[in-house]
């Protein structure tokens, strides 16, 4: 009885593989070479990119003490990824957007942001109260 109701089954998966198969489209041939059918026939060149088209920036700076205080320049529109590493346990602070992130030997902190507005943002150690970084945020050339 299982048995039977398993090659039902089984027969009924054939068939829809078959109808399958039937109805998708086949490549073109010509001059017994195949011609790959467009997938989006119509579709749009990609942007070019402006001067004023947004970046990547990738900045590490060290929390290890007796470092001086390190400064990223950016401008609006950037997304910086900040990368503080340290041979400390703390917590790394950047106060003006509301970001907190732990740090520890062998795993930094990491961030990753859209700079939508000019001015200076602080990057600190919350436990040891030390302002370790500086990312001065530049208004977008036009």
């Amino acid at each position: 009885m299982l048995g039977r109701r398993l090659l039902v089954v089984f027969a009924v998966l054939l068939g829809l593989t078959a109808l399958a198969t039937s109805l998708a489209p086949r490549p073109a041939v010509r001059d017994g070479a195949r011609v790959q059918p467009d997938p989006t026939p119509g579709a749009t060149p990609a942007p070019e990119r402006s001067e004023t088209a947004s970046r990547r920036i990738e900045r590490t700076i060290s929390a290890d003490p007796g470092r001086e205080r390190s400064t990223v320049r950016v401008r609006v529109g950037d997304v910086l990824a900040l990368t503080v590493r340290g041979n400390l346990l703390d917590s790394v602070e950047i106060s003006d957007l509301g970001k907190l992130e732990p740090i520890e030997p062998g795993s930094p902190a990491r961030f990753e942001m859209l700079l939508e507005t000019p001015g200076e943002l602080h990057v600190g150690l919350v436990d040891a109260e030390r302002l370790i970084g500086l990312v001065e945020v530049a208004p977008a050339p036009s």
